[in-house]
């Protein structure tokens, strides 16, 4: 897929790309700049970020410093105080650099330096190996970026750590929802008609709505990327029922129905419908 109104964020793509190139480090989009990509494809409103957010494969925090050393020592990059995690590039761009794999073997990651030093990167592995797809830009630039289904997991872990932090990522998911059908009708029409049932025995009262359909692949989707770790399954699992159970009482619920203006039960039921995809048995 190719996309063109990042000319903006050549400079970071460039410098970016050339470290990683140099220091044989494997990495891919995600956060707010990955969900623009998809949603543009399908041609639904987002304003383009001006923060890139990578999620970088390293195996000790000093290989993940040599990448921070390259990009500040050869292309001008400068720490940000109070986030040990955050680069500024020279065109004051906020680059963020999340490491993961065996530099965080325990789900979560401390690295030495002021303000916010410790974050979780769970699931960062599981998507990486089954939850990218490859993006060309044109502004000549390859990257692997997290799919929808990916950063909606990602998303949910965040909120899930940091609630009183996180609220955006409750939004964002709210969104997902509510136009991940939409933007996945060809993967769903190909392979999950066992959604649809025979259209010609059931009534009206017994079909399954597209967005309940949207719902339960993207649950299915989560659990496919998640597959394999049990431990990360079942935490996603544990918080989506946890926010269900809680109904209006959960704020994670109450920030998705103020966000799209609908009543906290439809946002039950739509979450219900993410729960019963994710506890499907998808490889």
């Amino acid at each position: 897929m190719k996309t063109n109104r990042y000319s903006e964020l050549k400079p970071v793509f460039d410098t970016v790309e050339r470290a990683m190139g140099k220091l044989g480090i494997d990495y891919y989009l995600i956060g707010a700049l990955a969900r623009d990509i998809w949603y543009q494809r399908s041609q639904i409103n987002s304003r383009v970020t001006k923060d890139v957010d990578f999620a970088i494969l390293v195996g000790s925090e000093r290989e993940y410093e040599a990448v921070r050393t390259h990009l500040i020592e050869n292309d001008g990059y400068v720490q940000l105080r109070g986030n040990a995690y955050v680069l500024i590039s020279p065109e004051k761009h906020q680059v963020d650099l999340l490491p993961f794999g065996e530099i965080a073997s325990s789900g979560s990651l401390l690295i030495e330096g002021q303000g916010m030093t410790k974050v979780s990167v769970a699931g960062m592995q599981e998507v990486y190996e089954r939850g990218t797809e490859t993006v060309d830009f044109q502004t000549g630039n390859t990257f692997k970026a997290a799919t929808i289904a990916s950063i909606a997991l990602l998303k949910l872990i965040a909120y899930d750590d940091r609630p009183e932090a996180r609220q955006k990522d409750a939004k964002d998911i709210g969104n997902i929802l509510l136009h991940f059908f939409e933007m996945h009708l060809d993967m769903i029409y190909k392979g999950h008609l066992d959604l649809f049932g025979d259209q010609a025995e059931l009534d009206s009262s017994d079909q399954w709505e597209l967005a309940d359909i949207g719902a339960i692949v993207l649950g299915r989707e989560m659990a496919r990327i998640a597959w394999g770790n049990q431990a990360l399954h079942r935490r996603l699992i544990n918080i989506l029922f946890n926010e269900i159970t809680s109904g209006e009482g959960s704020q994670f619920i109450r920030l998705i129905a103020q966000d799209r203006d609908i009543e906290t039960q439809q946002v039950v039921a739509s979450l219900s419908q993410v729960l019963l995809g994710l506890e499907s048995d998808i490889q």
